[in-house]
């Protein structure tokens, strides 16, 4: 067995209480929580992330096709849908789903209150998972492409400004120019995503109801947009370049970041800011271990001069303190692991810390850590501390024996 590992393993891991081993547990801990704040940190920042990228997924997709218009709006121009680019399109192995869809502004009209909300059209064969899971009350509405359904989905916002509930029919009137329409949609499900300024906004309607509203000869071929989701959020550049070679000049085709660059560039914050704290917490374990080692080379001096006196080499005497070092991060990185995904589970099971949902845009602190992201914490925080332990165990080769055996 390796001299400096045995020496290392009797000072730090005997069961005897002693100065080495309660420096050692104390430096440890130190690591433990040095490295537990990087892992909630890392998992709460993709948390985030995740979490409202899926939101505004959810509402506009990955990528969102549109004629150009002259003026910003809520409604853009309308087109005829074009079957054969959505089937062209979805031969992209990036592209996961396609669908035409309308947005058309309405106010609803309870007996005391207008409210103004934007329908978002949607076909049959549009996928409502993303409303599903944040569904609070009622069902999801069931379309189909041969009759016009007025079942609609409202947000919780909207619900409560309107006083309606589910299974209620709410007036709904559509103006153009001096053109008004009126319709009495059913509400048969009621959703709260958190995202509120997009939920004070958005309702959900059939696709051809709205076409219904916006055609004048109802052929059912029109739409506003195609909206556009990806297996892969990072491969949006990419399919944005291939769906200008399928189409003319006639139509603007924006990512989700350029649709929302605020709540983006938020979040861009958010990366800066997490990332110093994770330098800080990085710094502090470094720091740690470099101190406890200094101190554990001081109190060993006696040790170190005999090793020496006995031809003992300064690389030999030296292993034992990076052993040492060693032994202080596993432990830490172990105990600091277990800290840290045990506060995780609990998190995502029981949402201990609440959020305001106005200013976060979830009631709750996320967590999402890829096993690839957490074997990178752990591994670079015990390459990069672990090298930076050469730096005091240096000192063990200034120390003479002649010195340090009488040293007090």
């Amino acid at each position: 067995m390796q001299l400096g590992y045995y020496i290392a393993k009797k000072l730090s891991l005997s069961k005897s209480q002693s100065f080495t081993k309660t420096i050692t547990l104390l430096a440890i801990a130190a690591v433990s929580v040095s490295l537990s704040v990087v892992i909630l940190s890392f998992g709460i920042l993709l948390g985030f992330k995740k979490e409202i990228r899926e939101k505004v997924q959810g509402y506009a997709g990955d990528i969102s096709i549109s004629r150009y218009q002259l003026a910003n709006g809520t409604e853009s121009n309308l087109f005829e849908i074009d079957t054969s680019f959505i089937r062209q399109l979805k031969k992209d192995t990036r592209v996961k789903t396609v669908f035409p869809f309308i947005n058309k502004a309405g106010i609803l009209k309870s007996d005391s209150t207008l409210e103004g909300v934007i329908l978002k059209g949607l076909p049959s064969d549009y996928n409502f998972e993303f409303f599903q899971k944040h569904l609070k009350r009622g069902v999801l509405p069931t379309y189909t492409d041969s009759i016009d359904h007025h079942d609609i989905l409202l947000s919780e916002y909207t619900a409560r400004i309107m006083n309606v509930d589910t299974g209620d029919r709410i007036n709904l009137y559509f103006i153009d120019n001096s053109d008004v329409r009126r319709r009495k949609p059913k509400i048969v499900g009621i959703f709260n995503t958190g995202l509120q300024e997009f939920d004070k906004q958005f309702a959900v309607a059939h696709l051809r109801a709205v076409q219904r509203v916006v055609e004048k000869d109802h052929t059912y071929t029109t739409a506003a947009g195609y909206e556009v989701r990806l297996h892969d959020f990072e491969n949006i550049d990419a399919t944005k370049d291939h769906i200008s070679t399928l189409l003319d000049y006639n139509y603007a085709i924006n990512g989700i970041v350029d649709l929302y660059p605020t709540i983006f560039q938020w979040l861009d914050i958010v990366d800066t800011n997490v990332e110093v704290i994770i330098l800080l917490m990085l710094i502090v374990a470094i720091i740690n271990i470099i101190t406890v080692l200094l101190i554990l080379i001081i109190e060993r001096i006696p040790m170190i001069g005999v090793l020496k006196a006995m031809g003992a080499r300064s690389s030999k005497v030296s292993s034992i303190f990076n052993w040492q070092g060693l032994f202080i991060l596993i432990g830490g990185v172990v105990l600091g692991n277990a800290i840290a995904l045990s506060l995780a589970f609990i998190q995502i099971n029981y949402k201990f810390i609440e959020l305001p949902a106005d200013t976060y845009y979830m009631d709750a602190v996320p967590f999402t850590l890829p096993l690839s992201y957490l074997f990178a914490i752990n591994i670079g925080a015990v390459i990069v501390c672990f090298l930076f332990t050469y730096i005091p165990v240096r000192l063990v080769n200034s120390i003479k024996a002649s010195d340090s055996i009488v040293f007090r």
